[in-house]
Parts: structure tokens; C-alpha cells; sequence
């Protein structure tokens, strides 16, 4: 038993040692999208709050939007990089620091700027092919003219001991009644 122990810590130890020797950022967002475009539709499918329509819709946008979402940060991630070892190619010191920088600016720069413009427009093509982008005509508000508009009390008695004056001020409606009560 403690030789399988060794060697299942052996083997643990030679994984873990390989994933942060190859820690870059592009692959963590690659994953963490590749999770959310499985995760993600199946949650909104499985909302039972909307209609069926509605679910398999918003589905299908996050599935697109993920699919987006993986290419892009591989492009923008490598690309950056690339960009970086270029800049320091006579160092090779500050070449491995700047490329590995400029990947993780070239991943935050495709998850602000990057994926939201390339969705927009995949997404509009996508809403087109669909139907979904024209506007549904709104029927008018039906208006019930025939019902009598409610009574309403007339105070003939407008004299109060600060005078005839009908605009007087209540405190009442100064007083803030709601919040915390301590």
C-alpha cells in the first residue's frame, strides 16, 4: 500500500509540476470558457421560470457567445505574445517577461474590448438568421371608455384656525415613515 501511495504521489507531483511550468493565461480563460459554453446553456435550459422559447434562445446565445469567446482569447493571447517577444528579441531575459505579460494583456484586452465586439456582430447575424431582430408590432392599449370614473369626496369645509387658506402645509407629509427603526 505505501508503494502505490509513492508512486500516486510520484505521479501527482509530475502533473503538477507540468501545469505551472505551462501556466499561461490564454490557456486558463481557454478553459474557463470551454466550462462556461457547456455549463452555461444547460443552466438556462433547464430554468424552468421561462418559457421553452425563450430558454432554448438564451441557450443558443451563450453557447454562441463561448464558441466566440475561445478562438478569440487563443488569438488575441498568442498574438500579444508574439508582439512581446518581438519588442525584447535581443534580450532573451526580458523577452520571456515580456511575452509572458503581454499574453495576459492580450487575454484582458480580448475579455473587455475583443469578445464583446466580435459577439455583437456574430450575435446579430445569428439573431437575423433567427428572426429575432425585427421588432414585434405592439398592439394599442385597449381604453375601457364606457366605465364611470370614481366618486370623489369634495370638502366644502376649507376653514381651519389658521385661516381660509387651503394650501396649508401638514407635517405629516414631511415625516419619513419607513427605514429602520432603532
Amino acid at each position: 500500500m505505501a508503494d502505490f501511495l509513492g508512486k500516486f504521489t510520484e505521479l501527482g507531483k509530475k502533473i503538477l509540476v507540468s501545469v505551472g511550468k505551462n501556466n499561461k493565461p490564454t490557456y486558463a480563460v481557454m478553459a474557463i470558457a470551454t466550462a462556461n459554453g457547456i455549463f452555461k446553456p444547460l443552466s438556462s435550459l433547464t430554468d424552468k421560470k421561462e418559457k421553452p422559447e425563450a430558454r432554448k434562445y438564451a441557450a443558443l446565445r451563450e453557447f454562441a457567445t463561448e464558441c466566440v469567446a475561445v478562438p478569440t482569447y487563443w488569438a488575441c493571447g498568442v498574438g500579444a505574445a508574439t508582439l512581446g517577444a518581438k519588442l525584447f528579441k535581443d534580450n532573451p531575459e526580458k523577452k520571456a517577461m515580456a511575452r509572458a505579460n503581454m499574453m495576459f494583456l492580450g487575454v484582458c484586452t480580448a475579455a473587455l474590448l475583443v469578445i464583446p465586439a466580435v459577439c455583437s456582430v456574430a450575435l446579430w447575424g445569428l439573431d437575423k438568421a433567427l428572426g429575432k431582430d425585427k421588432p414585434k408590432a405592439k398592439e394599442p392599449a385597449k381604453l375601457d371608455l364606457t366605465s364611470p370614473a370614481p366618486e370623489m369626496e369634495i370638502r366644502s369645509d376649507t376653514s381651519t384656525k389658521f385661516g381660509n387658506n387651503i394650501y396649508r402645509p401638514n407635517i405629516n407629509t414631511f415625516i419619513y415613515k419607513g427605514g429602520l427603526k432603532i
